[in-house]
């Protein structure tokens, strides 16, 4: 068998991934991330959050990494600076909103500058944890239908539909929509992201900003919305608490999120 190249970024998805099950950063994967970049190789975090709320994680774990968000809708360097955004379309951005809108499903709409909530009543998970820190960064939250109607004319990067209808027939309907991409971070939500845009081509974006082949990139995830930038990287990872998509789409399978696989995983194969 012949030599694999060596790993120079390494991708990783964040939850169920880099953090464990109580949302916490464990010390071993935190040690692992700069013992990586110690050997020149860039960590990067690949995630469904926007790239403010993850900056503000790292930051809180003394870490700077580039950032993969929205679910490659957009990256950033890590301080912030945009390297690619990728908007979804004005003709499938009206068509999601109808359809949405018409199944009264309640969601989260991420714009540029912006979260916007379709419920008036509802917050962010991040503005209740980082809220007036966000607000420093120039980023803000709005709230009900004519916020949304407003947000509607940003470059909207992903809509995040929470499960307070049954998902598989909105599912469905929204498949019939041309222009769109859609995945899950978990059985609770529906994603929505224009067209071919996924981890896969945020990873993508980065390691050519970087100059780094894909047979070079490691990347690490644990559900469907990971399965594109699984299948790009040369050493694709699955966590051992992953799906069983996630786990057949990667070469590699790690132990879980619990247990630090993120960590083993580097130790083992990148350093």
């Amino acid at each position: 068998m012949s030599e694999m190249p060596p790993i120079r970024l390494i991708a990783t998805d964040v939850d169920g991934t880099l953090l464990a099950s109580n949302g916490k950063l464990p010390e071993d994967n935190r040690r692992a991330i700069l013992a990586a970049q110690e050997r020149g190789v860039i960590v990067a975090i690949a995630s469904g959050r926007f790239a403010q709320n993850v900056y503000l994680l790292l930051q809180d774990y003394g870490l700077r990494c580039p950032m993969i968000a929205c679910n490659g809708a957009e990256s950033t360097t890590e301080d912030l600076v945009p390297l690619a955004e990728h908007a979804i379309p004005p003709a499938p951005l009206e068509a999601v909103y109808d359809t949405i809108t018409r199944a009264g499903a309640d969601y989260f709409m991420f714009a540029q500058g912006c979260v916007c909530t379709s419920r008036s009543d509802r917050m962010h998970h991040s503005e209740l944890s980082h809220g007036e820190r966000i607000a420093s960064l120039g980023f803000r939250y709005t709230r009900g239908a004519e916020a949304v109607k407003a947000a509607l004319r940003l470059p909207v990067r992903k809509f995040y539909i929470c499960d307070n209808v049954p998902l598989p027939p909105l599912r469905a309907a929204l498949a019939k929509i041309p222009g769109i991409e859609l995945t899950q971070s978990s059985d609770a939500n529906i994603e929505i992201m224009a067209a071919g845009v996924n981890k896969g081509l945020g990873v993508a974006d980065l390691a050519a900003h970087y100059g780094i082949p894909m047979s070079q990139v490691m990347t690490l995830g644990d559900q469907e919305n990971d399965l594109p930038m699984l299948k790009a990287a040369g050493w694709g990872v699955a966590m051992g608490n992953g799906s069983e998509q996630a786990k057949h789409a990667a070469r590699f399978v790690t132990d879980t999120n619990d247990n630090c696989g993120f960590a083993r995983a580097i130790e083992r194969w990148a350093l």
